[in-house]
Parts: C-alpha cells; structure tokens; sequence
C-alpha cells in the first residue's frame, strides 16, 4: 500500500482514462472542441462552463507565476482563451500585464478574464474577520469594491467575466452572506459577467455548499492526484457539473518536484492528464512560468490518454515521501505558537516548487506576525509535526533563508 492508501492495482485504474470515481466518460474528449493554434500546438481543445454559456480551453493560463508580457501573448496566438489571476498575484503586476497585452493587442472580448479578490480571516475557525488582520483587507462591502475598482483599472477593462472570492477555507467561508452579497451586487452591476468561490482546503465541502448556494456559477478548487481527498473532490465536482456550476481545476501539477529527496521531477504532463480526464473539470490552470513549460502544457491536449510511462510516474511519487501539503492543519496544534504552517508551506512550496519568490513573500506577507514566521523567532526548538512526515522544521528554516527572515 502507498502513503495515500491506495495499492498499484487500484491506483493504475484509477488513474487510467476514464476511470475516476466521478464518472470520467469515455472518450476523454468527449463533448469538447478542437481549434488550430499555433505552429507547435496544433489544436486547442474547448468545454463548456457549466451554465455560463462560455467554452474554456481546457489547458488555460494561470498568470500567478509571471508577468511576462511575451509569454502571454504567446498563450494567446496559441489559441489559450481564459487568462486566470488574482488581486493580489505578484502584488498587481499579474493583472497589469494581462491588462497591458489585451488592450495593445485589442483581444480584450475575445478572452476571458477571472481575478480573485483577498480578505482577512479567522485561519482556525475558518471565518472571515470584518476588522482586518492588520496584513489584509477587512470582509466589507466597502473593501470588496475598492479591491476591485482596483483590479479592473489594472486590468484595463470595466468587467471580468468571472470574479471570485478567494481561498475559502470551508463552507462558512464559501457561503458568507455579507461577501456572496457582494458578489452578487458587482454582477448586477455588470462588473463581472459571472461569480464564483475558490478553495484549496475542505474541498468537497466547499463545492457542495457553493453550489448549494444558487448563486455560485464558478468554482475554482485544487484537485490533483496526490490529494488525499481526491475521491471525495471527484464527487463533489460531479455534483457541481450536475447543476451547472462550472469547475476550474488548480494545483494540477502538485506543487512541483517529485520529492525533496530524490529531487526528481514530476511528470507534469501524466499530472495534468489526470486531472483533464475527469471530463467534468471544465478547464486546468497550470501556472506557468517559460515558454516550454506553455508548450508542454499544451500539447496535452493532442491526447489526454495517459501513457503506462505515466502512470508509473504518477505511482511513483505516490509511493515516494510526502512533498505535497495536503493543508488538513493537523499540524498546526503541534506548533507552540499555533503559526500558520499549511500557509507557510505553501509559501514553501511556491519557492521551491515553482521557483516563484515573489507569489512566496507575497503569501508570507498576508500572515499576521503571530502567526508567520516572525513567531519562530523566539522559539528555542520547532516541535511542528506532520502526519505524512513532511520535516516542517527544515522547511520552516529553509523558508527562512530563502526570504532573510532571522529565525
């Protein structure tokens, strides 16, 4: 048996074409679009969003990782059509750029925008705050539109056709009146074309609530094949496509490397098939950061079947010491000071994983003292454990090095 629970058998059916636990139909293609792009990704593949009317392709661009001017452009004359970012993404500059290469190359309605607006929150009841945490924005009406009076100038338009709440860490978070108002209000107003939730925690929970909602028509969620809960999310994304809420697939490629051991690496391809097989995933956005990665990503498209090289990759890494945090905050009473540890490892993992130090500080920077990495300071031995055996301690301080804090 693997860590995760799952033997070789059951994990190659699991992970072969059109085997998921959602119902993955067969072919994988099925009830998508095939569009010429470019000269070295010869098609673009396309599916509907849910009820929204809009067709994604299912290889999108996740612009948090760069800013780069050039290379999103070259996901456009490829043929990529939803450009996915966030308010606070590379502290502005990820929606600028996107803003600065549609209005230059006048494409602004023929790609679809989402941006993502940040607020403050309780991180242990998982509910969000009104007063500020002193790194973020209060959850009020007033802040909610200054943010995004904000993201649309730098985004140069005046709407975006999905606007999200981000990173809801369960369902009261997902389904918090005073924000859902909000969103709802900027629809009206035809500042966003249509509104949705993201999650990286409690997954399946967060779906079924949003879509409970009635008023969600996006959800964003992390969903990968290292996932714990990955059976779970599969159902819950089968639920959200039964009522028409459309589901964009993030965390794809699992934060990177293979492992911090072995230091080899994920078979990004075999990662992305996995995801983009479960037919009910509307769209993945990978972030990318060179133009081979993009070139990589999009080839996926020309056959989603994954390889049995593939599949002994991903098995691999399943069977390999944990790299991904699965943000289950187990941890987090093991800690002395009760620091924020599944942010910090995501700050890791966008260090070392991705490379991206800027999205890391950016992450770091939303913590309050307390409860970030200023709190290990003091502190004369880390007594921070995981369940799985990732050596939070080591990443803790690498963390450290890697953004001059003196812990």
């Amino acid at each position: 048996m693997t860590p995760q629970g799952i033997d070789r058998r059951q994990f190659i059916r699991t992970a072969c074409l059109g085997a998921l636990s959602a119902g993955v139909g067969l072919p994988a293609l099925a009830g998508c679009e095939r569009k010429e792009g470019g000269t070295r990704t010869p098609e673009i593949v396309f599916r509907p969003l849910g009820r929204t009317g809009l067709k994604f392709s299912i290889v999108s661009f996740g612009v948090m990782n760069t800013d780069s001017l050039d290379l999103i452009r070259r996901a456009l004359d490829a043929g990529v059509n939803h450009l996915d970012t966030a308010h606070v993404y590379l502290r502005g500059n990820s929606e600028k750029a996107i803003g600065e290469v549609l209005e230059t190359a006048g494409m602004r309605d023929k790609v679809h925008i989402a941006t993502k607006m940040y607020f403050a929150r309780d991180r242990d009841a998982g509910l969000f705050l009104t007063d500020g945490d002193g790194r973020a924005a209060g959850a009020t009406q007033e802040n909610f539109d200054t943010q995004l009076a904000t993201s649309l100038k730098r985004l140069r338009t005046d709407y975006v056709d999905i606007l999200y709440l981000h990173n809801c860490y369960g369902p009261e978070m997902a389904t918090y009146e005073p924000m859902l108002n909000s969103l709802v209000k900027a629809k009206a107003s035809g500042k966003a074309r249509f509104i949705g939730v993201t999650t990286h925690r409690r997954e399946p929970d967060v779906i079924r609530a949003a879509v409970d909602t009635g008023v969600v028509d996006v959800i964003e969620t992390a969903y990968n094949f290292m996932k714990e809960n990955r059976e779970e999310t599969s159902r819950a994304i089968e639920y959200a496509h039964q009522n028409g809420v459309g589901i964009i697939a993030m965390k794809t490629q699992g934060g990177g490397r293979l492992s911090e051991e072995k230091k080899a690496g994920m078979n990004h391809t075999g990662a992305l098939k996995w995801v983009l097989n479960d037919t009910n995933v509307s769209a993945a956005i990978p972030g990318i950061t060179t133009f081979d990665q993009l070139e990589t990503d999009l080839a996926v498209m020309s056959n989603l079947a994954l390889s049995d090289q593939e599949k002994r990759d991903l098995e691999l890494v399943l069977s390999a010491p944990a790299f991904y945090c699965q943000s289950c905050r187990e941890c987090v009473p093991s800690c002395r000071e009760r620091i924020e540890i599944p942010t910090l490892m995501r700050a890791y993992m966008y260090t070392e994983g991705y490379g991206n130090l800027a999205q890391a500080a950016a992450t770091l920077e939303v913590l309050p003292e307390a409860r970030g990495l200023d709190a290990c300071r003091d502190c004369p031995s880390c007594t921070a454990s995981c369940r799985r055996g990732i050596d939070i301690p080591r990443r803790l301080q690498s963390l450290a090095e890697s953004h001059a804090f003196a812990v």
